[in-house]
């Protein structure tokens, strides 16, 4: 699967584009803030409905404009189709192939793995990034995921309204709690069983890039901080009820919900058990973050019949020059790609199948 053209109009610093992409590798160069992320993020937006760097929408709208348009033609075995989206400050309308359609239509189509500076932040940042990261690939994955995490958010919320307004009926409660055991222990199932299928796949990307025998572990964090592995949805519905039991007058007391998925975490270790979170160096860190996404193309690979499509953005300023011919070996290998750079001199093994296009002041030229 790949996508095969692109046309932007009055998005973000572009006012008009079109243009066709290479299969295999793709790559912008050129000075900072020229417009190379924005093509990254309009790909993505086309593929998952949404932004993976803003929440308002009316920001993609060129400056002085008063709506923006994009649209894509993907390949995916063989069949064509057309994705277009148009975003004014009050709405925004979706089409695939001429059709009106939901976000819920396109999000997964074609699926996008992103690779940016701020994912540092799935190792060194808190909670919130890890398991975001392990909610969007799941649902790239398994697709009624996202319907099982909004069903168990949908639940959160209210039982989180109770307890901030104050429980004057116990059995209220009672009835929360069991929805919330219900919902919640079907999303840990899901993220476990997640887990434990890219763990490998992820390991193994860690050492292609890296070129080290250190083992990259991942761990999941649940009930206060415990690992949870290979459990039945049965055993941690017991796990998840005794746990609400022993937090219950904490819970009343502060007015918010304090045991569930929605508290998990996703600990990574390399070597002799070293948390990266904390003694990873900065280099370990990286490498790490930017395993945790490539280690999921074969598994798409194996669960969709075909590789999603590779963003990189600004991937290779802080590798030497080993660790970047092992990750463009990495690339060629496998996905359509598209990377971002400064300078055309990062990438220093790359095929003729490769496109370089020089990128300034929202305007791109494909040079030799």
């Amino acid at each position: 699967m790949y996508i095969n053209y692109l046309e932007l109009q009055s998005f973000r610093n572009y006012h008009s584009l079109k243009t066709t992409f290479s299969a295999q590798v793709n790559i912008f160069y050129g000075q900072n803030a020229q417009g190379k992320t924005n093509l990254l993020e309009a790909i993505a937006l086309l593929s998952y409905g949404r932004s993976f760097r803003t929440k308002k929408e009316e920001e993609l709208i060129q400056w002085g404009k008063d709506a923006c348009y994009l649209q894509a033609k993907f390949e995916l075995e063989e069949y064509p189709f057309q994705v277009e989206i148009g975003i004014s400050p009050k709405e925004k309308r979706l089409k695939l192939d001429g059709q009106p359609a939901k976000n819920s239509e396109i999000f997964g189509k074609i699926p996008i793995i992103t690779f940016a500076p701020d994912d540092l932040q799935l190792i060194k940042g808190g909670p919130q990034f890890r398991r975001d990261f392990i909610d969007l690939y799941l649902a790239l994955i398994e697709p009624k995921y996202r319907f099982i995490y909004y069903n168990y958010y949908k639940v959160l919320q209210q039982r989180n309204r109770l307890l901030k307004a104050g429980v004057h009926n116990p059995n209220e409660l009672e009835v929360w709690n069991e929805q919330l055991i219900e919902k919640g222990s079907k999303v840990i199932k899901y993220r476990l069983q997640f887990i434990e299928d890219v763990k490998s796949f992820i390991a193994d990307a860690q050492y292609q890039i890296s070129g080290t025998h250190e083992l990259l572990t991942l761990e999941y964090l649940g009930f206060k901080g415990s690992v949870l592995k290979g459990m039945p949805e049965e055993e941690i519905q017991i796990r998840f009820r005794e746990e609400l039991q022993q937090v219950k007058n904490n819970e009343l007391e502060r007015g918010i919900t304090l045991i569930g998925p929605n508290r998990d975490d996703l600990r990574l270790t390399i070597g002799d058990a070293i948390d990266l979170r904390i003694y990873g160096s900065q280099g370990q860190q990286r490498t790490a973050a930017l395993a945790l996404k490539l280690g999921l193309i074969d598994k798409i690979k194996n669960i969709r019949g075909q590789y999603p499509i590779l963003l990189l953005d600004d991937v290779m300023s802080e590798f030497d020059d080993q660790r970047k011919q092992q990750l463009l070996k990495v690339l060629l290998a496998s996905a359509q790609t598209f990377l971002t750079s400064t300078s055309k001199s990062d990438f220093p093994i790359i095929n003729e199948e490769a496109y370089f296009y020089e990128v300034a002041e929202g305007a791109m030229n494909r040079v030799q």
